[in-house]
């Protein structure tokens, strides 16, 4: 028993690290703010001859697709000279279908994170009868970890952000020989839409999101049982 309580204990510290990275991300997917942020930064008008209101529906739909609303991605634009076309390549198609099984996953994951910290509290608190002071801890130290982990890919990405980024891609989709996920910014809309600055951005900004939930709820976490012992005194 002592065994068991100490590996689920374990695993719901880690579980926090998993649960704000999920969460993340999943606000990231669905945020029409970010996609028009890169949008907007990046002249993506100007690149695409796509005006801007067009790409703000090219964003909608690409959140529609992720959370499985529409079927297909695919989208008509027409650019400023007046020609209409499909927005997307086959192959840019089968990159988007692999990076929404990769989104579908991270849903799933914060699902089943968020799942397993209700149901150890619940265990921990009714079953196990244990202080709630050690819960509170074992959130500081999910957050703490949290901070750790994040500030070790930030190291990371200082010393070469894009191959981090490309190593990132043979992990999750293998080999662009058969999964096309690299693409030519010169005819590819799919890298256009998103350059590798994008990218480097929303990491950034993903990264210093975590950090500050980590923060918050840590910094709370190790506040309320240190507020509830200087009271009792």
């Amino acid at each position: 028993m002592k065994v068991i309580k100490t590996v689920t204990y374990w695993l719901f510290v880690v579980c926090f690290f998993l649960l704000l990275l999920t969460s993340t991300v999943r606000l990231g997917v669905n945020s029409t703010h970010i996609y028009e942020y890169g949008f907007d930064k990046y002249g993506i008008s100007e690149v695409t001859k796509i005006d801007r209101a067009q790409l703000s529906e090219v964003a909608r739909t690409l959140i529609d697709y992720f959370n499985s609303k529409v079927e297909a991605p695919q989208i008509k634009v027409v650019d400023t000279y007046g020609e209409e076309f499909e927005l997307f390549h086959d192959y840019e198609l089968t990159h988007l279908k692999d990076v929404k099984g990769l989104f579908q996953v991270d849903y799933l994951v914060q699902r089943i994170v968020l799942g397993y910290i209700i149901i150890y509290v619940l265990f921990f608190l009714l079953w196990w009868k244990g202080r709630w002071q050690d819960l509170a801890k074992g959130v500081t130290r999910g957050c703490a970890l949290t901070l750790v982990l994040i500030a070790a890919l930030g190291i990371a990405s200082i010393f070469g952000f894009e191959q981090l980024f490309i190593q990132f891609h043979y992990l999750i989709f293998g080999d662009p020989a058969t999964s096309p996920w690299m693409l030519d910014p010169s005819k590819d809309y799919l890298i256009m839409l998103f350059p590798e600055g994008f990218w480097q951005d929303i990491a950034f900004f993903g990264a210093g999101a975590i950090v500050a939930e980590a923060l918050l709820l840590g910094g709370i976490a190790w506040a309320v049982p240190f507020i509830q012992r200087r009271h009792k005194r």
